[in-house]
């Protein structure tokens, strides 16, 4: 909600100078949007599974920069240990368990 102090600010301002500080909220949007982006984790896990070493995460993940769906899914990973490195690998969208 905008004040009313603010409103009424505005209301007294003359064409031109509203121009402006419509660009300048613009160019605060954008700023506030970039920051938001850089900060959103790369990975968001919403669930996890485990089953012997294996162990599964669903997660929203971002792709990269200027993507306007980010982030995708949720899709399955299965994460395990080999040779003291962690590996992993795309399941899908569903998981299948056996």
């Amino acid at each position: 909600m905008v004040p009313q102090r603010l409103s009424r600010a505005l209301a007294k301002q003359d064409l031109a100078v509203l121009y402006e500080i419509r660009d300048l909220v613009e160019s605060l949007i954008a700023e506030r949007k970039e920051a938001t982006k850089a900060n959103r984790p790369r990975r968001e896990v919403l669930e996890e599974k485990k089953t012997g070493t294996i162990t599964y995460r669903l997660e929203h993940v971002s792709c990269g920069k200027n993507c306007k769906g980010c982030p995708h899914g949720p899709y399955w990973y299965g994460y395990w240990k080999e040779g003291g490195k962690t590996k992993s690998k795309y399941i899908g969208k569903r998981l299948v368990e056996s």
